[in-house]
């Protein structure tokens, strides 16, 4: 947990160094405030201050009582004779901070009259972010983003069409992945990493308790079986602090049950499977107590990541992160198993390249060397990272395990991006809001499946 700590706090100093040295904070500017460092971020305060303090020892910023933190006035940006390729991405990004170092070192040693300037935005705010630099003339050359921030582009900026550019990486796509990043038929939009969610199980809990590990098609029933047997009281308190699932109300994860039985979230796919997806969740949490309920202000896997929770829905980008921080902790992946449909969601992060990048040339050699194969098997084998081209996941990753996330020869049809499920985001934000009651238990599937629908009905 130090080096996790010590990575968090090392994540935020590069990216405000990087924001000083490019010139996006300026000198004798503010940068935020402590609370809102923390709040963009997601990271403590401690971790916040130790971020600052580095900084102020590197002679970057400069504390004012009572004010806040600028940078210092006196500082001198120097010029670099070199071409700059200036990239911007969301933050927090576990494809940004641990597979980018891998990218650029190899292009900068192709490219040696070239430097890569990356400059990391919060997510909640990333394309005002990105605008403001802009009206700065900090002129991004590359994007790099995920598929819901993709989705929500503007009118405003312009990205060229990919598809000439990248055609030998576009043919190794999943067919499945061809078509969700493409506008008017121009592919704006190049995946980077992507991953369905799935199952991920801790072995060492099942070993310890002597619980059978999953099989490869392991019914809903033998899930449940797992998961009372995992949930225990460990410290003799009289209180369950083991579950066998650790859950999330986020609508990046639940969704994946109804997906299993059925619920599309249109109106027209009826109440009974919504229905079956909510009573189910509630056997798991308040009817077998079997899962645990991530809080919206804690991470969704800090459970399982200290052992309190056996199993947990992931994907290979948090997976990967957990291993670049935490090296040695084993997880595997399993079948979902909560019902009779092969669905599940995806995401991704998404590579994108501006009309009016100053180096375009240069922005599309990054990006050919971001896809080739060589680089994508790197990033597979070195960080943990899954493809979107097919021939180097088939060489990567165990024929099973894909089998388990339903990536054969395509990736199932019952797969899809939030934006493709929901249409508006709105109406995915308004679900959450109208959820609430019913994760307290306060409410039963009934009750909010029919306000669901409702919903869902006077969008559609």
């Amino acid at each position: 947990m130090k080096r996790e700590n010590e990575f968090r706090y090392s994540k935020l100093a590069n990216i405000l160094r990087e924001q000083i040295l490019s010139g996006y904070i300026k000198p004798g500017q503010f940068l935020m405030s402590e609370n809102d460092l923390c709040r963009h971020y997601g990271i403590s305060r401690t971790s916040v201050r130790k971020s600052l303090d580095q900084l102020m020892k590197e002679g970057l910023i400069v504390k004012k009582v009572g004010q806040g933190t600028i940078v210092s006035p006196d500082l001198v940006i120097p010029n670099t004779k070199n071409k700059v390729l200036r990239i911007f991405a969301t933050s927090p990004s576990h494809f940004y901070e641990h597979c980018m170092p891998i990218i650029i070192e190899q292009f900068e040693r192709e490219n040696p009259n070239v430097e890569v300037k990356c400059l990391g935005f919060s997510s909640a705010e990333f394309w005002e972010s990105v605008q403001a630099s802009m009206d700065l003339g900090l002129q991004p050359d590359i994007l790099l983003t995920t598929d819901r921030h993709f989705d929500e582009i503007g009118s405003d900026i312009d990205f060229i069409d990919l598809k000439e550019h990248l055609a030998d990486s576009y043919e190794m796509l999943y067919p499945r992945l061809k078509t969700p990043f493409l506008r008017d038929g121009k592919l704006k939009g190049a995946i980077a990493t992507f991953s369905p969610v799935y199952l991920a199980y801790n072995p060492q809990l099942f070993r310890k308790h002597q619980v059978p590990e999953p099989s490869e098609l392991w019914t809903t029933e033998e899930f449940l079986q797992a998961a009372k047997r995992l949930t225990m009281d460990t410290n003799g308190d009289g209180i369950d602090d083991q579950y066998g699932l650790t859950l999330s109300s986020s609508l990046g994860r639940w969704p994946v049950i109804a997906l299993q039985n059925g619920a599309d979230f249109k109106a027209t796919s009826g109440k009974a499977p919504l229905v079956k997806t909510l009573n189910l969740i509630h056997d798991l949490l308040y009817r077998y107590r079997v899962a645990t309920l991530s809080p919206r202000s804690m991470l969704n896997s800090e459970a399982y990541v200290k052992g309190k929770a056996a199993m947990i829905m992931t994907t290979s980008i948090e997976m990967a992160g957990w291993n670049n921080v935490m090296p040695g902790f084993e997880s595997k992946v399993a079948s979902l198993p909560f019902g009779e449909r092969m669905g599940t969601l995806l995401i991704a992060n998404v590579w994108m390249i501006p009309s009016a990048s100053n180096e375009t040339e240069l922005a599309v050699r990054f990006l050919q060397k971001a896809l080739s194969p060589e680089i994508q098997e790197k990033l597979g084998k070195a960080a943990g990272f899954m493809s979107a081209l097919r021939p180097i996941n088939e060489k990567t990753w165990d024929k099973s395990m894909l089998q388990s996330l339903y990536m054969n020869e395509d990736i199932t049809e019952h797969s899809y991006f939030l934006y493709e499920l929901f249409g508006d985001f709105s109406l995915a934000d308004d679900m959450e809001s109208e959820m609430q009651l019913f994760w307290a238990g306060l409410e039963s599937a009934d009750e909010v499946a029919d306000r669901l629908l409702a919903m869902m009905s006077e969008r559609s």
